[in-house]
């Protein structure tokens, strides 16, 4: 693992990483998010902004499972079907 240092919301923070330019690139996205949520709630600290992150980011990851389960689904119906042509 390497060592990398990002900045968030003005905020430098060294991680270890096993790839440093996706940390970097990751914590870029972060950075940008944060501060579109910043303009929308000026009012919000910085731990409150990186909630409504979490909550955004854990939302999306529900969303894609629950399409990925439907796609997976349909693959297999497909599959099926295929098999039963080849047959």
């Amino acid at each position: 693992m390497k060592s990398v240092e990002v900045e968030i919301f003005g905020r430098r923070f060294r991680l270890r990483s096993d790839n440093p330019e996706r940390t970097k690139h990751i914590a870029e996205e972060i950075d940008r998010q944060i501060e579109d949520l910043s303009k929308l709630y000026d009012n919000l600290d910085f731990t409150k902004l990186l909630l409504l992150i979490c909550l955004q980011q854990q939302e999306e990851v529900l969303t894609l499972g629950d399409k990925n389960q439907s796609l997976m689904s349909e693959l297999e119906r497909l599959n099926q079907m295929l098999s039963k042509i080849t047959i």
